[in-house]
C-alpha cells in the first residue's frame, strides 16, 4: 500500500534516531496489521478510519485472547500515531481524533521494593566491568549514575555532548529531547580514564562517538544495543549471575535517586520524562 510506504517516511522523520528504530518497527507493523485486517476480514480497503472501525478491531483481539492488554495498548497507541499522520497530511480533514484515552486499558503494574532489584548484581558487574575494560566501566557508570537509556548512551558524542569545561553531558533522548546531567565524581572519573584507551582502539582513525569497538572505529557509526547487551551478558556471566538488561539499570539508577531525595520534578528532568512514566522507573522501600 502506498499510504504504508508514506507513513514509513513519516516515522523515519519523526524518530530519526537509531536507537528508535524498534519503535518505527512496531508503528509501521501494528498499522499494516490494522489495515491488512479490514481488507481481509471485510473486504474494505481503508486509509482513514472511524470510530466502528476501532471498535471492531479491539473486538476481535478480544475474541481471540492472543494479546496481553499492555500490547492491545500498544496498538491503539500506533493507532494515535497514524491519525497524527492522517491530520498533519490532510488525509483527514475535520481533524477529529478518534482513539480516546478512555480506549487504553488501565493496568495496574506489579509493585517491586528497591530491595528486590538486582542492584548487588549490578555493582559486581560494573566492577567486573571495571577490572577488564575502561569503556565497559565508563558504560556501567553512566547507566547506573546518569540512568540513560541504550539509544541514549551509544549516541553520545565526544565533541558535541561531553563539556569538560562545564562538567555536563547533553544527551539526546526520546523525541530529540535534549537534557543535561552533571559531570562529576565517578561518571568523571570514569570517563577522563576511558578516552586513551579510546584513541588504542581507534588507532588513529576518527569517530564522532564516544564509545566505539573494533567494528566501529573506522566505520564512523555508533555501537548498536546488541552489543551492548552482549557485554552486559558476558559480565553477568564472569560473576555468575542471571542476565540484567541494561533498561533495569535505569530502574537502579531512578531509583537511588529518588531514595537521595530528588523531587518528582527533578527525577523527570534527570530522566528526561515529560509524564508521570518516572513512576514505573521507581522502586522505594517502605
Amino acid at each position: 500500500m502506498e499510504i504504508l510506504d508514506e507513513f514509513k517516511k513519516y516515522l523515519d522523520n519523526k524518530y530519526p534516531i537509531d536507537g528508535e528504530q524498534n519503535t518505527i518497527k512496531s508503528y509501521y507493523s501494528d498499522i499494516k496489521q490494522f489495515l491488512n485486517f479490514f481488507e481481509e476480514y471485510f473486504g474494505e480497503t481503508i486509509i482513514d478510519f472511524k470510530r466502528v472501525h476501532v471498535t471492531e478491531y479491539k473486538q476481535k483481539f478480544l475474541e481471540k485472547n492472543e494479546y496481553k492488554f499492555s500490547t492491545i495498548n500498544r496498538k491503539l497507541a500506533s493507532l494515535s500515531i497514524y491519525e497524527n499522520f492522517l491530520i498533519e497530511k490532510g488525509y483527514r480533514k475535520n481533524k477529529e481524533k478518534i482513539i480516546k484515552e478512555y480506549d487504553f486499558y488501565k493496568i495496574v503494574r506489579p509493585y517491586i521494593p528497591a530491595s528486590k532489584l538486582p542492584k548487588k548484581t549490578a555493582e559486581k558487574v560494573k566492577l567486573k566491568a571495571g577490572e577488564n575494560s575502561k569503556r565497559d566501566y565508563a558504560m556501567m557508570v553512566l547507566f547506573l549514575e546518569g540512568g540513560l537509556r541504550v539509544s541514549e548512551l551509544v549516541h553520545l558524542e565526544l565533541k558535541r555532548d561531553i563539556d569538560f569545561d562545564m562538567f555536563s553531558i547533553k544527551i539526546l533522548g526520546k523525541g530529540n529531547k535534549i537534557r543535561t546531567i552533571a559531570m562529576e565524581g565517578l561518571i568523571l572519573e570514569a570517563i577522563r580514564d576511558y578516552l586513551p584507551e579510546r584513541e588504542i582502539l581507534l588507532n588513529g582513525k576518527k569517530n564522532k562517538y564516544l564509545f566505539v569497538s573494533n567494528k566501529t572505529a573506522n566505520t564512523n557509526t555508533p555501537m548498536c544495543r546488541t552489543s551492548i547487551n552482549n557485554i552486559l551478558k558476558k559480565y553477568c556471566e564472569n560473576i555468575n549471575e542471571r542476565k540484567i538488561h541494561p533498561h533495569t539499570l535505569r530502574h537502579i539508577s531512578a531509583t537511588d535517586k529518588f531514595q537521595e531525595g530528588y523531587s518528582d520534578l527533578r527525577l523527570k528532568m534527570f530522566l528526561g520524562h515529560n509524564s508521570n512514566a518516572t513512576n514505573v522507573y521507581t522502586h522505594p522501600d517502605n
